[in-house]
């Protein structure tokens, strides 16, 4: 815009202070505060001086202080103004121990530096609180914080900045309709009313609500998990960044954290993806397993594995788009610590199709949580404007529910994975490959735990859609039929079932035509080799469970299984498969 425009603008706006009004309400972070009179502004000040301790130390500035502490697990914690870890807002018990390793130094731009083992946390003079690898490459920049003290007394509200790599993904507690990513825009955080509505540019905020300040930030420097652990209410305004062409200049990627009260405290844990939910999960605790009972609600299945139960709050499949949210809530409660939930079901509405419904069923039986209640498709229930589903559709829906029983034996295992680990069932793409641009940006499809790839149908007159693959060989389960990643694809979609492939290599524990546990082995590449666990003989409150781990390889022209441990053949009937 030129100087000309700006003063045509100026003039639409009715004042400098008019467009200023509108410029943030279109950044969407044009949080309003309650209503508390006369304030006092205030920023950390100029730095005085620090004070060491186990694992990092404190420093001090003219209007605040900064405490840090790197855990023994590699986890950061860091507060303002003398807030302790406990009482947490979202983690139980008590802190966990400092990290003896970790030592509060002085920095070489006149601050100071905590160096740990997987970060390294770097304050400014200025309050500026910057973590980074251990190569010195940059994660995360948190600008000094500025809070707003009411005169008359009462807690003080506050805002926290940070800054991120240009080509940072943001990813968190639940997950906009359009994909688990966090786009652009401003969440409500803490308590608000399910009704309240975020502020999304893309008018597709509707459907989600975030329960905790945790952003899951995916970037070619690496991955993190920040959790703003405060309380009261407030909004999570975050900008993705741009790379600059040619020699043009990177715009980094924004967060901004208003909260009208609470303690201003973060943990981080950076890593893989799979080791940052390792460490999270150390902080929040393990999740539970699920209640022992049938894999599929009203079916037979299996000692120990989950009982279907009504996902609250949210969750539902209420049309296209809604089927579309209920895939991004699952992935983006996943990414934190949140592994064991999924779409309610439920009955047929009215107005569904006998393919919505169909499409439905076919997704909630590779979920986590699958409920198919009598009103469904599969149990005689009706769909609105086609009547009664014919033999053709409810043959589909019960080939869905018998899949689901067959893999009864696998999602048992993923269940105690994720207890142990915090790897989530449903993994988004990138899951192994988080530099992988192009699998970042995916949202389409799902890793259901190391084995299977599933690419849902979600969107009508679908019979057959693009799979962006990761990098291996991949197995059409339906087909036999093998890709290879990484890259795209076209398969198959009929109405009778959804895409899954299977990972080369991958043993999977599923049900046998007897009821008994079966090995499926999907060949692997020659000159490779493949694996996968069984956790068997344990449900909640039934002991320890049983893990045991198979590797798969090519040996004389076939492929053998063998099983960590164990010298002999694999007390289980295998089958091998993709050869």
């Amino acid at each position: 815009m030129d100087g000309h425009g700006l003063v045509r603008s100026v003039k639409l706006m009715g004042s400098v202070g008019g467009m200023r009004t509108a410029w943030r309400s279109w950044r969407g972070d044009a949080w309003v505060p309650p209503q508390r009179g006369p304030e006092l502004a205030r920023v950390p000040g100029a730095l005085l001086g620090a004070e060491p301790g186990p694992g990092g130390g404190v420093v001090r500035f003219a209007r605040s202080e900064l405490s840090i502490r790197v855990a023994a697990g590699g986890a950061v914690f860091w507060s303002w103004d003398g807030a302790g870890g406990r009482p947490s807002y979202g983690l139980p018990g008590t802190e966990p121990a400092p990290d003896p390793r970790a030592r509060l130094e002085p920095g070489t731009d006149g601050g100071w530096q905590v160096v740990s083992e997987r970060l390294t946390v770097s304050v400014s003079r200025v309050g500026a609180v910057e973590l980074r690898t251990p190569g010195g490459v940059p994660l995360r920049r948190e600008l000094p914080p500025r809070w707003w003290e009411a005169v008359g007394g009462g807690p003080a509200r506050w805002m926290q900045r940070a800054e991120l790599p240009a080509d940072a993904r943001f990813f968190g507690l639940g997950g906009p309709p359009s994909g688990p990513r966090l786009r652009n825009g401003s969440y409500p955080l803490g308590a608000v009313d399910a009704g309240r509505l975020p502020d999304r540019e893309d008018g597709a905020g509707d459907a989600w609500v975030p329960v905790l300040p945790v952003q899951f930030v995916v970037s070619d420097a690496g991955t993190h998990l920040a959790f703003y652990d405060t309380t009261g209410t407030g909004r999570m305004t975050l900008r993705e960044g741009e790379e600059g062409a040619g020699s043009g200049h990177d715009r980094p990627g924004a967060s901004e954290v208003r909260m009208d009260g609470g303690p201003l405290r973060c943990w981080a844990v950076a890593g893989t993806p799979a080791r940052v939910l390792r460490g999270w999960t150390g902080l929040a605790g393990a999740p539970a397993l699920p209640s022992p009972g049938p894999a599929v609600e009203g079916g037979a299945g299996g000692e120990g594995e989950p009982r279907v139960r009504r996902l609250s709050p949210g969750g539902g499949a209420d049309g296209w788009r809604e089927l579309r949210a209920a895939l991004a809530t699952v992935v983006g409660r996943g990414l934190c610590g949140v592994p064991y939930t999924g779409p309610d079901l439920g009955a047929c509405e009215d107005g569904d199709s006998a393919e919505l419904c169909l499409r439905r069923l076919q997704l909630g039986a590779r979920l986590p949580l699958f409920r198919a209640g009598d009103g469904s498709c599969a149990g005689g229930g009706s769909c609105a404007g086609d009547g009664e589903p014919g033999e053709e559709v409810r043959a589909h829906a019960g080939s869905a529910l018998a899949e689901r029983e067959r893999l009864g034996p696998y999602f048992l295992t993923l269940a105690h994975v994720a207890r142990l680990t915090g790897a989530p069932y449903v993994r988004p793409l990138w899951w192994d490959a988080p530099r992988d641009r192009a699998l970042r940006d995916c949202e389409d499809a799902f890793l259901l735990g190391d084995g299977l790839l599933v690419a849902p149908v979600l969107e009508p007159g679908t019979v057959r859609r693009t799979v962006r693959l990761p990098r291996g060989r991949w197995y059409d389960t339906a087909s036999g039929r093998s890709y290879e990643g990484p890259g795209r694809v076209t398969v198959e979609a009929p109405l009778s079932r959804i895409p899954v492939l299977a990972r080369a290599g991958v043993v999977i524990p599923v049900r046998g035509e007897g009821g008994g546990t079966e090995l499926e082995v999907w060949a692997p590449r020659p000159g490779r080799r493949g694996g996968g666990v069984l956790v068997r003989g344990a449900g909640t409150g039934r002991g320890k469970p049983v893990v045991e781990r198979f590797r798969s390889r090519w040996e004389g022209g076939r492929v053998v299984v063998e099983r960590d441990g164990h010298a002999g053949p694999v007390p289980y009937p295998v089958r091998v498969r993709g050869v």
